[in-house]
């Protein structure tokens, strides 16, 4: 993978109406043409989709998930991601903007840890999806619309059904149950506009005070926030640079010095340093394996 830069894919509705692009696997797959899903690809979108038929292997982010038959897998904006085989399956997908989501659905998902491309999960099993009642949501969402339904209207059950899914995605996989009985919604809300800033700034800003002083809160209150999720302001920081740093060095030929540059580090053995401090792996060890 490391010598071809992922190929960005924009979104781009087929025809005029809602803004959530609900259709098949194989539909796809005949509109882009089968080379089309061959390169890895950085999207700017959202892109879910839920297995009838068929198997693969889908890799995102260094993971590759094993997906079969009521097997789902959510690829958000920013992340690199690669198709496996798709010649045998058949399911049903959904396209989308980012800005499809609801703000305060975002905000539930950015506490339950999907804030942009570092999303802690990816890939669901199909007895997950059935205990959390995603297979369900799913269907209702691609039950199809009602014959004179408003474009308006359309548009807008199409939200609610996808933000059903999504949350119940989100909870699925997520130990938020498990937070101390003394913590307020004041802190979750802390978090979840600690790692948006931290997603939308990683690489202008990388301690915890310069994100303190934007968001207006104490480096304490900021910490007091990340615990409830078992880690400190700073790991969030750290995590964000590390992902970053090996989406570029696996997958595009830039310097390393070019890579350190871009995530807002001014001298490349500083870069250099920062990444074998966190990962144990030197940058260049990193891009040699690849």
């Amino acid at each position: 993978m490391g010598q071809n830069e992922p190929r960005g894919v924009r979104f781009s509705l087929p025809a005029p109406g809602p803004s959530i692009e609900l259709t098949g696997l194989r539909d796809i797959i005949r509109r882009g043409g089968r080379r089309e899903f061959l390169s890895t690809q950085r999207l700017d979108f959202e892109l879910l989709y839920l297995i009838e038929g068929g198997s693969t292997v889908h890799d995102v982010d260094f993971v590759s998930h094993q997906l079969g038959p009521g097997d789902a897998l959510w690829v958000r904006p920013g992340q690199v991601h690669r198709w496996g085989d798709i010649s045998t399956l058949t399911g049903r997908i959904a396209l989308f903007p980012s800005h499809a989501i609801p703000p305060d659905v975002q905000e539930a998902l950015v506490e339950l840890g999907y804030a942009g491309s570092t999303s802690r999960f990816t890939a669901w099993t199909a007895p997950m999806l059935e205990r959390a009642g995603v297979t369900a949501a799913w269907r209702a969402l691609h039950a199809g619309d009602a014959p004179g339904d408003h474009r308006a209207v359309r548009s807008l059950l199409r939200e609610v059904a996808l933000s059903a899914v999504l949350l119940r995605l989100a909870t699925s996989s997520s130990d938020h149950s498990q937070t101390p009985s003394g913590a307020t919604d004041d802190r979750e809300g802390i978090y979840a506009a600690f790692v948006a800033e931290v997603e939308a700034h990683h690489r202008d800003f990388h301690r915890v005070s310069d994100y303190a002083r934007r968001l207006g809160w104490s480096a304490k209150t900021l910490g007091r926030a990340t615990a409830l999720h078992g880690v400190t302001p700073k790991q969030v920081i750290d995590d964000r640079l590390v992902l970053e740093a090996r989406r570029l060095l696996v997958h595009t030929t830039q310097p390393i010095a070019q890579v350190g540059v871009h995530l807002g580090f001014d001298d490349p053995s500083n870069f250099s340093s920062f990444f074998q401090i966190r990962t144990g792996l030197s940058p260049g060890n990193v891009r040699a394996d690849a």
